[in-house]
């Protein structure tokens, strides 16, 4: 028999898990008795979860920050894909195939792939998950249809959008379109997100633990600047003991008319230049100085924005790194390396690899590329990872690959460099090196190191060759 849930929560009491126990100095626990994830993140939910956090990235700085940092570090100039078949002729094709490909891969032709991955990295952040149709353009090619968030649903059921089996499987994707849904099937939809429960079926917006926290501080910014453009506006303050003002003249306040006549103030300023103002002996006029915004209500700012900064990238990454020190700076920096680290994962399992195969096996199956076994398989290449001892750590990196701890390969996909074009490249200009010095009957070190060799005149040159006794 299942107890109604108050009944639930009074039977918890007075257990020795202090966090069960009820208290009259603490305020209820919002939600439902613990259960599936999709039974929280209802759509209204989420929908105003998207609503809120998509306001934020337009107006809070501070929120574009740590969406564009997540972005920028993540994806930088693009992941770019490996073929890893044994046939290295098929790679060196396949990658040429592929990036030809990706400079126009959107179905409106507006955006490259290497687009398409920071748009779909910021709408992660923003409303928690993106939508990738494989589709074909109007030449039957293959390519890429970026769905947001609020095009994925069920309005006229009140549902996700998610078409799942008996065991959660997803089978379809609903898509609103205009004032129409349609089906799409399942294999044809990227679902892009990062996991946080199995039981989830759509996902909130990474900085949703945060909304109520930054639209606090947006708006008692808004109010504390008003504060400060009103006290802007006093100058001075005029103190009395009793606290009124009798307006007698402009410069004389309130002297009585029965003491003796003041000294003419406009006299007295011809004379010696300034202004003059006289007084009652019980008033002052002192310059106001306000006290606002005060060092507390800053502070209290930094603590919100820190709060909301955890959970995506730290605080001092995005914001202020000035209250740290070197061992500090070091452990943000891996810290917020590791987060980017786990989004390129996502990306590379979620996106990369799909439109791999769905763009390189279409290209098969068309014969633009000849079928070889382990065509599937790839390996990515990430941007250049942030670092602050950069100069220490490419003097250690070095090191390692000339022992051969580290393999040069690894060495140019750390550097967010292709290694099989930079070895080309080396090699191209090492021939080009060795030609020139034929051509024009110069040291190689003249070329390939200039402060390594010296040139010799055609005298010296004759001389070298007469005075060198031949050898016995």
């Amino acid at each position: 028999m299942k107890l109604p849930r108050f009944i639930s929560a009074i039977l918890s009491w007075y257990s020795p898990y202090e966090g069960a126990n009820g208290s009259p100095r603490r305020g209820r626990v919002p939600g439902a008795s613990p259960g599936d994830t999709k039974r929280d993140l209802t759509p209204s939910v989420r929908t105003e979860l998207v609503r809120k956090s998509r306001y934020l990235y337009k107006n809070s700085g501070f929120v574009r920050e740590l969406v564009s940092n997540m972005a920028i570090y993540s994806t930088g100039d693009g992941i770019k894909a490996q073929a890893q078949s044994p046939d290295p002729e098929w790679n060196r094709r396949a990658e040429e195939y592929f990036k030809q490909w990706s400079s126009r891969c959107e179905v409106t032709g507006r955006f490259s792939f290497e687009e398409c991955q920071s748009l779909i990295c910021r709408g992660m952040d923003i409303d928690g998950e993106y939508f990738v149709i494989k589709t074909r353009d109007a030449r039957n090619l293959p390519s890429l249809q970026l769905v947001e968030a609020h095009r994925v649903g069920d309005p006229d059921n009140n549902g996700d959008g998610v078409i799942t089996d008996a065991v959660g499987r997803p089978l379809a994707y609903r898509m609103i379109e205009d004032a129409r849904t349609r089906d799409y099937p399942a294999e044809s939809v990227l679902h892009i997100f990062e996991p946080e429960s199995a039981s989830a079926v759509r996902h909130a917006p990474t900085l949703q633990h945060s909304i109520n926290h930054i639209l606090d501080e947006m708006e008692l910014i808004a109010m504390e600047k008003h504060a400060v453009k009103d006290n802007a506006d006093i100058s001075r303050v005029l103190k009395t003991e009793g606290g009124d003002i009798e307006e007698n003249s402009d410069f004389s306040l309130g002297t009585p008319s029965q003491q003796a006549e003041t000294s003419d103030p406009v006299t007295l300023q011809n004379i010696i230049g300034g202004k003059l103002v006289a007084l009652k002996p019980d008033e002052s006029i002192e310059s106001f100085q306000s006290q606002r915004p005060s060092p507390t209500f800053t502070g209290f700012l930094e603590h919100l924005r820190r709060d909301s900064a955890l959970g995506m990238i730290p605080f001092e990454f995005a914001a202020d790194s000035s209250k740290i020190g070197g061992a500090g700076v070091r452990l943000v920096v891996a810290k917020a390396d590791r987060r980017f680290s786990h989004r390129q994962l996502i990306l590379v399992q979620r996106l990369i690899k799909p439109v791999w195969f769905f763009v390189v096996g279409d290209a098969i199956s068309r014969g633009e590329l000849p079928p070889v076994s382990g065509w599937h398989r790839i390996s990515c290449v990430t941007p250049k990872k942030v670092t602050v001892d950069a100069g220490r750590e490419a003097q250690q990196n070095r090191a390692d690959v000339e022992l051969g701890i580290k393999t040069i390969s690894d060495h140019f996909e750390e550097m967010g460099a292709d290694f099989t074009e930079e070895i080309e490249r080396r090699a191209r200009d090492a021939r080009l090196i060795l030609d020139t010095a034929t051509k024009y009957g110069v040291p190689i070190e003249m070329l390939w190191k200039p402060s390594g060799g010296s040139p010799l005149l055609p005298m010296q040159e004759e001389t070298s060759r007469v005075d060198t006794p031949p050898k016995a």
